[in-house]
């Protein structure tokens, strides 16, 4: 062949090399975007409930939003059962919906501190060890509550978004904290590149 187009050949094979490498990565970093937004949109969702003044009516654990929150995650709403991790559920799944991607969980390890700490131990790549928090990290307290982060603040502290938390006797409500991931059992980021395997129970 001659010498001229074998070079024409070499040259078109690696700019083709190149755009096919430029192209996964672009498809990549979207897949990356989409996550991080999603887990913004969920702290979004989260802050837009607080701002709604949700909070239990006449029942414990119970209420119109509260009701929304138990019945995604298959919580019978008669039962008694604290919404924390419900709240939660609601707003990453509410933003799972819109972005059409999906969530390494079902519902069921959010029911309960416990639970989410045994599906962090099975799917160690979403687990944070490391700072700074970022919006969207989904915590267990030590003694078994569950939020998530809005951003990080001074040192060890976070601000954070939860549900089912104490009202002054009025009942408990959706409600902005200030806590220190000291006092947490387990950090939990969702990310695309934990996605591979996980385990969703």
């Amino acid at each position: 062949m001659d010498s001229k187009k074998v070079r024409h050949l070499t040259a078109k094979t690696a700019q083709q090399s190149s755009e096919d490498t430029n192209s996964q990565k672009e498809v990549l970093m979207s897949v990356l975007d989409r996550y991080e937004l999603l887990r913004q949109d969920a702290v979004n969702i989260a802050l837009a409930e607080e701002a709604k003044g949700v909070k239990e009516v006449g029942a414990q654990n119970r209420g119109p939003e509260i009701d929304i929150y138990k019945k995604r995650a298959h919580s019978p709403l008669t039962k008694n059962h604290g919404w924390c991790g419900f709240f939660i559920y609601y707003c990453y799944s509410e933003a799972a919906k819109k972005f059409g991607f999906p969530l390494p969980f079902s519902a069921g390890p959010l029911w309960s501190g416990p639970k989410l700490r045994r599906w962090a131990k099975k799917n160690p790549d979403f687990v944070v060890n490391t700072s700074p928090c970022l919006p969207g990290d989904i915590y267990v307290m030590n003694y078994g509550h569950i939020g998530m982060v809005v951003s990080q603040s001074d040192g060890t502290f976070v601000n954070t978004i939860d549900g089912n938390q104490s009202s002054m006797g009025k009942g408990k409500s959706v409600k902005k904290q200030y806590r220190n991931i000291l006092e947490m059992d387990v950090l939990i980021r969702v990310t695309e590149a934990g996605m591979f395997g996980a385990c969703y129970e």
